[in-house]
């Protein structure tokens, strides 16, 4: 039972963050198509292209968050913890770039 529930949790987890990834992928096509179009000019799409990173690093973090709670290593919680606080920090950086 619990071996099946470590599972679904990690199911979860890998299907949150590929959503994260998914968000950002999709986010950098578009950056790129309106970078083609006249209509938009560098700032407005730069601005935009990282609140979209940022609504996707959420989800990546969250997806870590569920995983660290069926990682039973504690190198493995080690690893995971230093990849958030990095999506963490780049979040943070991101967000001080939009504000100015």
């Amino acid at each position: 039972m619990l071996e099946t529930l470590s599972l679904v949790t990690r199911y979860i987890g890998l299907s949150i963050e590929y959503v994260g990834l998914f968000i950002i992928a999709l986010s950098v096509v578009i950056a790129l198509i309106k970078l083609a179009t006249p209509k938009y000019d560098m700032e407005s799409v730069r601005v935009d292209l990282a609140k979209k990173i940022i609504f996707g690093l959420e989800f990546v973090i969250a997806a870590d968050i569920i995983l660290a709670t069926v990682t039973v290593d504690v190198n493995e919680i080690i690893q995971l913890g230093g990849i958030v606080l990095i999506r963490v920090l780049l979040g943070y950086s991101l967000r001080k770039e939009i504000i100015g």
